[in-house]
């Protein structure tokens, strides 16, 4: 028998991946294979399922050691500080209410389509960088949405792992 319990609402992560993939897929991260992350208000370091693979995985990608001259970069939008916040390149602070415009206004940018309007101007102006820095590692860019986002938020994310390429594994959920 396997018995799991969340703490939180797991069923936004799965009805976003539906929404996304048209299955019920779980999703498992492969950030040792991420070297551009971007997390919309998760915490995927402290809060999520699999947090302390992901945090192994997630240091040693910063690793500069011998021959590895490059580390991972991290963006994050977050609406309360995090320890994800705390370790990112660049952290933006926004309103809860404005995840899931970003998260909109990213995948409209990755998509060339046009964004949505009410994108907070700090974040408007660093969308071309961001968007570019992810086209520019395709397959290894990975977008990540916290556990606590609605599933619109985490359909938008899965939706831009899977433009991406992104190092995301889809499993069957344990049941």
């Amino acid at each position: 028998k396997v018995h799991v319990w969340s703490p939180v609402n797991h069923d936004n992560v799965r009805q976003g991946v539906e929404i996304a993939t048209g299955q019920d897929l779980e999703p498992v991260y492969r950030f040792k294979d991420a070297k551009v992350v971007v997390s919309l208000d998760a915490n995927f370091l402290m809060g999520m399922p699999g947090h302390l693979r992901y945090a192994k995985d997630f240091a040693d990608g910063r690793r500069v050691l011998g021959d590895k001259t490059e580390m991972n970069r991290l963006y994050a939008f977050e609406s309360t500080p995090t320890t994800v916040g705390a370790l990112a390149d660049h952290r933006w602070a926004v309103k809860p209410s404005a995840v899931q415009v970003v998260a909109s206004a990213l995948s409209a940018a990755l998509e060339g389509s046009e964004a949505p309007s009410g994108i907070p101007a700090k974040v408007a102006s660093v969308l071309p960088a961001l968007v570019a820095d992810l086209k520019a590692n395709q397959g290894a860019a990975l977008v990540v949405a916290g556990e606590h986002q609605p599933p619109a938020v985490h359909a938008l994310a899965h939706r831009m792992n899977l433009l991406l390429g992104a190092p995301v594994d889809y499993v069957r959920p344990v049941t």
